[in-house]
């Protein structure tokens, strides 16, 4: 038999692990003196192994127990029970996830300032808006060919090079948006502005520009992000002046 301390040396665990799972009857020793010491057998040290594998796996105690318990249930059974829970712990690992990019790409883009902010555009959008719904808004504005080529613009909260570049690129506006439009650094944005535009529509500037007409003349009720007028300003007219100095003297 093993005493408590020879049985945590022989296992790599410690007496405090050894004693909880005692305390929720995980793992109870086969023995207790009069004093009152655990004492384990070889049975006892096979089942400890058996524990530390499955937490291994990922198992948490309360389903490693409730295998103990149902000894009918295979490896087999047990590894695809766990692989369930682990795909759908991924799955909201994933949503999460998705929700905090939309949140921070969000904030870039609206200055939000504090946590109600936060936690109000949280639950403005809490589930994301079926790309069905989109279609038929667009319908309305666009033709086919245009709604299919809306359908694969990049959308707030998607983890890319692109929304990442479009997030940056509307913080260091925002950052400038003072500045004289025909300074170097104005320009700069708006160059970085076109090609950006450019890569989102795939070169298709011409609906680049109906998408950015039919945002103003609709108030932003077309199923794409309304940018609040300061950035829009701003945008307008310093690629107003990169247009003139870059292209009217052709």
């Amino acid at each position: 038999m093993y005493s408590i301390g020879e049985l945590a040396k022989l296992s790599h665990s410690t007496v405090r692990t050894l004693r909880y799972y005692d305390e929720i009857e995980l793992l109870t020793p086969s023995h207790l003196s009069d004093g009152g010491h655990r004492y384990y057998e070889e049975v006892d040290v096979i089942k400890l192994h058996y524990i530390k594998a499955l937490k291994e796996m990922g198992f948490s105690l309360t389903s490693i127990r409730q295998m103990l318990e149902h000894q009918h249930l295979s490896h087999k059974e047990a590894l695809a029970m766990q692989l369930k829970m682990l795909e759908l712990e991924k799955e909201r690992i994933e949503q999460r996830t998705s929700s905090i990019r939309f949140l921070l790409q969000v904030s870039e883009f609206e200055e939000l300032t504090n946590w109600k902010d936060v936690f109000k555009r949280f639950q403005m959008n809490s589930s994301p808006t079926p790309m069905e719904v989109y279609e038929k808004i667009w319908t309305n504005h666009f033709s086919k060919d245009e709604v299919q080529s809306l359908k694969q613009l990049p959308r707030i909260g998607d983890d890319t090079e692109t929304m990442k570049g479009y997030t940056a690129l509307i913080h260091d506006i925002r950052q400038n948006i003072d500045i004289d439009i025909t300074s170097p650094e104005a320009q700069a944005l708006a160059e970085r502005w076109l090609s950006l535009t450019k890569t989102i529509f795939q070169g298709n500037t011409t609906l680049a520009q109906k998408v950015w007409d039919k945002q103003k003349e609709t108030k932003g009720n077309i199923g794409m992000y309304q940018f609040d007028s300061d950035i829009v300003n701003f945008i307008e007219r310093a690629f107003a002046y990169y247009y003139k100095i870059n292209y009217e003297k052709e």
